[in-house]
């Protein structure tokens, strides 16, 4: 994400650093700081919180077992 999409999530402006960490830490979002002090937030872990991704790792198991094959 931007710093601007960042800050416009938060309701801080870009430029307020500290608050973004602290708001990012306080909602247990996964973020890393760059050599500038700048948080970094994935999209896909952006849309994953706020419910927009519905992406989701299913494997061919989870669906649990095929009744009709023993049929």
């Amino acid at each position: 994400m931007t710093t601007s999409e960042l800050a416009d999530l938060i309701g801080c402006k870009p430029n307020q650093r500290a608050s973004m960490i602290d708001w990012l830490s306080t909602n247990r979002w996964k973020f890393v700081v760059d050599r500038n002090g700048i948080p970094k937030v994935a999209r896909a872990f952006r849309d994953l919180k706020l419910g927009l991704s519905t992406d989701t790792k299913a494997t061919k198991y989870d669906n649990g077992p095929n009744l009709q094959a023993f049929a």
